[in-house]
């Protein structure tokens, strides 16, 4: 009876793990560099905060001691003022457009891709409030607890941006789709003038390239209208018309602010793109009225 017993006890399953899971290897232990490298890590991110409240006295001591000689504190406003009139342009509806930051691509950046696509929007964060005419700034897409999300829990006082963070719902859930214009550098369809009641929604993946076009048919399978900046219809450049995330928003700040196309481009994209203005058809007749000219007085001078 005993042994019918013990025949029909269930076996316990073996627990899984890597190393006696099939098809894989027990890990290799890590090299002397490889543990020192994560010691100082850790030691790099303990000693952040001290190391800024630290700046913070170093700047504070500053400007008392410019104070106290009769110079200037700061130049421009402060970062109180800016953010007043950031709060201030919003809430008055003097916002001259909109933009949302898709984030909804956790899952596709590494680690450092991650930190890049963050520290953009901190930049794009800094552009807006720094702007004289700021718009309306909507994060969207970040999955709660998720890679992006814990990236921006790194930088202080990150919940205190006058920024809308929008976890687990994307632009689609938010804004109505006819007002929606997802930019992506594959569309047919040419952005001449930014609109102050479309929402513009920009890609925040960094992949260098791995996942071409996937902004674009993300957004052609929702059924949203895209648009792509007329980089090339204004300025011709030695390479790809790509361009990083806080460049595309930069562009549009400008823009909405009243600036023209050309002189938001040249003004926005890194030198290393070669970017030169178009020549217009007027400017080109001339170079070569004035090219046939200096080519009929050399003949003359010959032939005297």
């Amino acid at each position: 009876m005993e042994a019918t017993e013990q025949s029909q006890t269930p076996l316990q399953p073996a627990v899984l793990s890597l190393n006696n899971c099939p098809g894989t290897t027990p890990g290799t232990p890590q090299s002397k560099n490889q543990l020192k490298k994560q010691k100082k890590l850790a030691e790099f991110a303990e000693l952040k905060k001290l190391r800024r409240e630290r700046e913070r006295q170093r700047k504070k001591q500053k400007r008392r001691e410019a104070k106290e000689q009769g110079l200037p504190v700061r130049v421009g406003p402060s970062r109180k003022e800016l953010k007043r009139r950031q709060v201030a342009s919003a809430e008055n509806g003097l916002a001259t457009f909109s933009v949302a930051i898709d984030l909804d691509y956790d899952d596709l950046m590494q680690e450092r891709d991650i930190a890049k696509c963050v520290k953009q929007c901190l930049r794009i964060y800094t552009i807006n409030r720094r702007s004289a005419q700021p718009g309306r700034l909507h994060f969207t897409g970040i999955k709660r607890n998720g890679h992006i999300h814990e990236c921006f829990k790194k930088n202080d006082g990150w919940e205190n941006w006058n920024v809308e963070y929008h976890f687990d719902r994307t632009h689609a859930d938010l804004f109505e789709k006819q007002k929606l214009v997802y930019l992506t550098c594959e569309s047919d369809k040419l952005l001449d003038k930014v609109q102050p009641d479309c929402t513009y929604v920009i890609g925040g993946l960094v992949d260098h390239n791995h996942f071409k076009g996937l902004c674009h048919s993300r957004a052609t399978e929702a059924g949203l209208t895209t648009a792509r900046l007329p980089l090339s219809e204004h300025v011709d450049m030695k390479t790809r018309a790509v361009l990083s995330t806080y460049h595309v928003f930069e562009l549009l700040n400008k823009v909405a602010a009243g600036q023209d196309w050309t002189s938001a481009i040249l003004e926005t994209i890194p030198l290393r793109k070669g970017a030169k203005a178009k020549t217009t058809t007027n400017e080109q007749e001339l170079d070569a009225n004035s090219e046939s000219e200096t080519e009929t007085q050399v003949d003359l001078k010959a032939d005297s």
